[in-house]
């Protein structure tokens, strides 16, 4: 009944117009004193075609509201809308039309935020495999009894680093907008950077100099510090012996190291996510993870990395600050 009512309530117009005009018509006939027997024998012959009409739209009107009340009680998918009624007007083959790019855009989102939940757990993953080395490392020690504390302060730091990355990582990954643009004082970062690593130098016996690091640069310290630690820490695990040099040169802060360098080959895949290349896989020291979000956090700085290298000879890191981009070289990808 209720369906019924819905249904003469949609269609109020027809009706209301068929007994506005044959009201109209009847009018005209009283007041011309007209015999009503052709009135009635019109008014019977189109409400007999009005009463087929009714029965057969209603007949329809059931059908489509019972295919549309099994789809509402379905996780509509782009697929589903084979069983959606067919459209008998231009507005509700324009609202199927509206659906259907509405569903698309929920199966693409879907779709991405599957991958997106895919790459997490790889590099998840990679991260995990790189810090049990550090933990692995400190194990050996507790059971061999040989207990330096120098030593398992190297591990434990080695381990709150990784935990730091992976903080970082999950920060790129979630949140959009945790960036603070401020003026940074290039000297101050890069001593807060090789402080915090000072007794890596010291281990190595490496020699850090420190060249023109006075001016500064519009940026996010945050992930600044981020970028540089990844970058410093990688020059001190591929550098068994001889000399780290940091130095500012307008807008471009070099990092240069005398270590084992990367081999041409590896060059232009050093910023892929997960790729090591021969030393990482020689050393078993990298996650593949550092430059790529080094990367990452770079373009969100509005920056470039560039990094050149020769085996043997060792590796020059680059980051261009936006003012001067234009001027520098060629980015490796």
């Amino acid at each position: 009944m209720k369906l019924l009512i819905h249904f003469l309530f949609e269609r109020r117009m027809i009706y209301g117009m068929y007994l506005v005009f044959w009201g109209l018509i009847f009018l005209t006939f009283y007041l011309y004193e007209l015999s009503l027997i052709p009135f009635w024998d019109s008014f019977l012959f189109t409400f007999f075609v009005l009463i087929t009409y009714s029965f057969v739209s209603f007949y329809r009107y059931f059908r489509k509201q019972k295919q549309l009340r099994l789809l509402a009680t379905k996780d509509l998918q782009l697929n589903s809308l084979i069983f959606l009624p067919k459209a008998a007007t231009l507005s509700e083959q324009t609202y199927q039309n509206a659906l259907r790019l509405v569903l698309e855009t929920k199966n693409q989102q879907q779709e991405a935020l599957q991958q997106r939940q895919k790459d997490m757990l790889d590099d998840f993953g990679l991260w995990l495999h790189q810090i049990k080395t550090p933990v692995a490392a400190l194990d050996l020690l507790i059971q061999s009894g040989q207990l330096e504390p120098r030593t398992m302060k190297n591990e434990l730091f080695k381990i709150n680093e990784y935990l730091q990355m992976i903080l970082n990582y999950m920060r790129q990954n979630l949140d959009q907008t945790d960036l603070v643009f401020q003026q940074i004082s290039i000297d101050k970062v890069i001593k807060t950077v090789v402080k915090k690593y000072a007794t890596f130098f010291s281990q190595k016996n490496l020699s850090l100099q420190l060249e023109n690091l006075t001016g500064k640069v519009n940026s996010d310290q945050k992930w600044l510090i981020f970028i540089l630690e990844q970058i410093i820490f990688n020059a001190i695990k591929y550098t068994e012996n001889g000399t780290i040099s940091i130095a500012f040169e307008k807008n471009r802060l070099i990092i240069r190291d005398t270590g084992m360098g990367i081999r041409a080959e590896d060059l232009p895949r050093v910023f892929e996510k997960g790729y090591t290349g021969m030393n990482g896989r020689e050393q078993q020291r990298a996650s593949g993870l550092g430059l790529y979000l080094s990367q990452q956090a770079a373009n969100k700085l509005g920056c470039q990395l560039y990094i050149e290298s020769q085996v043997k000879k060792g590796t020059e890191v680059v980051i261009v600050f936006p003012e001067e981009m234009h001027m520098n070289k060629s980015k490796l990808s």
